[in-house]
């Protein structure tokens, strides 16, 4: 927010000298890559009600609109609506939305949701590089 008040303020005083100047655009969000904790889950468990806590239902799909994973994070470190890069082990990645929370979630720690048991069981538990691309 600040660098929008200094481009504004900048572009203004540019006008009021009679220049002609673009305004210079945000940068993306790119955090440096950071090692998280990551685990899996499923919403096709006893006692799950398949109702993220953004309110997507995730009963028929484990993706978001956009077509990107959805993960549980601890929304003190990972706000709820951000877009994240998530780096595993063999080197492949895929952009995941944060749109749930867990209670065993804190800290650098995300929740990836899988369609099955047997896949979140599978996917296990594991080292994780993440990178925040967007931030509502």
């Amino acid at each position: 927010m600040t660098a929008n008040i200094s481009a504004i303020i900048t572009l203004l005083l540019a006008l009021l000298a009679g220049m002609n100047v673009e305004p210079t655009p945000d940068p993306p969000v790119t955090e440096t890559w950071q090692t998280y904790e990551a685990t899996a889950y499923t919403a096709k468990c006893r006692g799950c009600i398949g109702i993220t806590k953004s309110g997507l239902d995730v009963r028929h799909t484990i993706f978001d609109e956009d077509g990107r994973n959805i993960i549980a994070t601890d929304p003190a470190v990972i706000p709820l609506g951000s877009v994240v890069e998530v780096r595993l082990a063999d080197g492949s990645t895929f952009e995941a939305t944060a749109q749930d929370i867990g209670g065993d979630i804190k800290g650098r720690r995300i929740d990836v949701l899988h369609e099955t048991y047997d896949g979140a069981i599978e996917f296990g538990r594991q080292d994780v590089d993440v990178r925040l691309l967007s931030s509502p």
